[in-house]
């Protein structure tokens, strides 16, 4: 079970919908939530922010501090080992996948998820649930969208490609990432847009590595390439 929601400031109301829906598939009275906030740094003041707005949703949150040197990456694997949900939270994509590949992080994380562990993503977080990114090293992305832009990988628990709430610029920087994967060779690479009031959720049938995706909340949009050209496909409704 993964949720990919788009959140963004602001959003918390739609995010707490998205976590009671998420929580309610555990079937549990308290499930114990594991935080991994990589992407901020760890940052505290944002931790408390996400957990007392989700407060709620009836589930216990806590912290897998991992950013800082003196951080216990030992207690931080405990702890998503045993959590009923990891929750990965925003921030940088690229930051937070360099802070889990320092830590030790990333194949342990696979590795739960292969076995069934839920998890959660908002923002950067579902970024890094995802199979790739896209950085633009030198230049801003506002200022030189497509120059010098390549790809990295993320952690590939969801084998899609998606953006977060960036219905405003219209998911510019996803549709580098879809014309990149493109040029890669990926001649069927999708792009799904998650919403600030939506997301998706994704599931897996049997041994099927093909996964099933159901919107969340809004209609997803999806980018594709057509005719060489990036452009907008049906969305998910």
């Amino acid at each position: 079970m993964l949720y990919l929601i788009g959140g963004g400031p602001g959003t918390i109301r739609a995010l707490r919908g998205h976590l009671k829906t998420a929580l309610a598939e555990l079937g549990l009275t308290r499930p114990v939530v594991a935080y991994v906030g990589a992407a901020s740094a760890d940052d505290g003041g944002f931790f408390r922010m996400i957990r007392d707005g989700l407060a709620p949703c009836g589930a216990k949150m806590h912290l897998a501090k991992l950013a800082s040197p003196r951080a216990s990456a030992a207690d931080a694997r405990k702890l998503v080992e045993g959590c009923d949900l990891v929750f990965v939270s925003g921030g940088d994509v690229e930051a937070g996948m360099r802070v889990l590949h320092e830590r030790d992080m990333v194949k342990p994380l696979q590795k739960l998820a292969r076995a069934g562990k839920p998890m959660f993503g908002i923002s950067a977080g579902s970024l890094m649930l995802a199979r790739d990114w896209v950085r633009f090293p030198g230049e801003p992305a506002s200022t030189a969208p497509d120059e010098g832009a390549e790809l990295f990988p993320c952690l590939g628990i969801a084998p899609v490609h998606v953006d977060a709430h960036a219905e405003e610029d219209d998911w510019s920087e996803l549709k580098v990432l879809v014309r990149l994967l493109h040029g890669r060779g990926e001649r069927a690479a999708v792009g799904y847009g998650l919403t600030r009031q939506g997301g998706l959720r994704v599931t897996f049938a049997g041994r099927e590595r093909t996964p099933k995706l159901t919107p969340l909340g809004t209609p997803i949009p999806r980018l594709v390439v057509r005719r060489g050209k990036v452009a907008a496909a049906a969305p998910l409704t």
